[in-house]
């Protein structure tokens, strides 16, 4: 298989996500700012989601960018990784009707880790399935990945915790934000490749 399919099917799949979040948005009940007020929860769950989802892409297209071939771990990877990132929309819906409740809020937390983690192990099988010794090394030196996995734990244990359990969102935008810029490490790489 190409690594194009792989691609376009990925690409498919995260468009198809993004839909199904902005699909659980009912009409407000009632015409009035209050009514609108009443959807901010799931309003502002759209937004972390979005966020979250939208770096995950940006990110994976900066990914198969370098990758030159992909085999049956990397494909298999890949379904980890998009299927970690299908159970964000019941995440989010659950947390925005919850309203922010705890036990959402750790099934969130743990969404997105579980998505951050099966990006990371598919990183790691296309950098080890190609010779390409500057993306390993590239890779290698980073802490992109460790600093992820430790802002993914704050927000998991904040998340058990009442009067702090908002730092759990806090983490996780953070988190992305890290990862908001595309990633560097893959242009250069890109980049030097096509020279």
């Amino acid at each position: 298989m190409s690594k194009g399919r792989v691609e376009a099917f990925s690409d498919g799949v995260i468009a198809i996500i993004i839909t199904i979040i902005v699909l659980l948005f009912d009409v407000p009940d009632g015409n009035d700012f209050a009514a609108l007020m009443n959807m901010m929860p799931l309003v502002l769950m759209y937004l972390v989601s979005f966020i979250l989802i939208g770096t995950h892409w940006v990110n994976h297209h900066h990914l198969f960018q370098v990758t030159v071939k992909v085999n049956g771990r990397i494909i298999w990877a890949n379904l980890l990784y998009l299927f970690t990132l299908s159970l964000m929309p019941v995440a989010t819906g659950w947390v925005g009707v919850s309203r922010f409740a705890q036990f959402p809020t750790t099934v969130y937390a743990i969404v997105s880790m579980a998505a951050s983690l099966s990006y990371i192990l598919l990183q790691k099988l296309i950098v080890s399935s190609h010779d390409c010794v500057r993306l390993k090394e590239v890779i290698d030196n980073s802490k992109k990945e460790l600093v992820t996995v430790i802002l993914h734990t704050l927000a998991l244990i904040c998340s058990f915790i009442t009067p702090i359990r908002f730092l759990t969102y806090i983490f996780l935008v953070a988190m992305s934000l890290l990862w908001v810029i595309p990633d560097i490490r893959m242009s250069k790489v890109y980049d030097e490749s096509n020279r």
